[in-house]
């Protein structure tokens, strides 16, 4: 049978890059490792499905869910685009997230755009944490793409359990960050081609799901 074409998300290059080389592959490439929906995964979707009802529907948020409306209320009046699902072809060109050609695909949590501005919002549902743009940096790159007259991009996340906004980027480094995924897919390639996946030792092999590799400490292993 022949192996689909590889699509990046923010996700799965994360994984390779950040993560481990190997859990990427037994996840994504040989997908041995079976989708398992935990309870903050559950009220992640949730809450993301309650933001999309109150900024594309004005739906007021739900009673548990109310204390973040001072997040949702500066997007009223702008006509936001919400959980916009975007995809991007090779060349770098705007194409439907599930389109044959597409190259890459992202989800947009919540962007304004005005003219040649615009900003975006990402709704967090974890611990507030060290912050690392990338995941911003792609939304930005693909919202450039599918609205070529965008020049400038802002972005910061939203750390909801901790009620806060986070540091406010420039995510207008549009073609810095196309550099960056496409070095880590030939990265990618790079192993697929040869078979070989880096086994990175971490404190994160602790909650690892790869639970055959020699360097999982993952509690559950047993």
């Amino acid at each position: 049978m022949q192996q689909k074409p590889f699509v990046f998300t923010f996700t799965n290059l994360n994984t390779y890059d950040d993560t481990c080389a190997w859990q990427f592959f037994r996840v994504y490439i040989k997908r041995d490792i079976p989708y398992v929906a935990t309870p903050e995964m559950d009220w992640g979707n949730k809450v993301h499905d309650a933001f999309e009802r109150r900024l594309g529907g004005n739906v007021p948020l739900p009673a548990d869910m109310r204390q973040w409306e001072p997040f949702a209320a500066p997007f009223d009046g702008y006509k936001p685009k919400v959980e916009a699902k975007l995809g991007i072809t090779r060349e770098g060109r705007p194409t439907g997230f599930f389109d044959n050609d597409v190259f890459g695909r992202v989800k947009v949590d919540a962007a304004v755009i005005q003219g040649p501005v615009a900003a975006m919002a990402d709704w967090k549902t974890g611990n507030s944490k060290y912050e690392k743009p990338f995941e911003l940096e792609i939304g930005a790159m693909f919202l450039k793409a599918h609205n070529p007259n965008i020049t400038v991009v802002r972005g910061r996340y939203i750390w909801l359990k901790n009620n806060r906004a986070g540091q406010e980027y420039d995510l207008s480094n549009f073609n810095s960050t196309w550099a960056r995924v496409n070095n880590i897919v030939e990265r990618i390639q790079d192993d697929m081609a040869s078979g070989e996946w880096e086994k990175k030792k971490s404190p994160l092999c602790g909650w690892c799901r790869v639970f055959d590799c020699e360097n999982n400490t993952n509690p559950k292993r047993d």
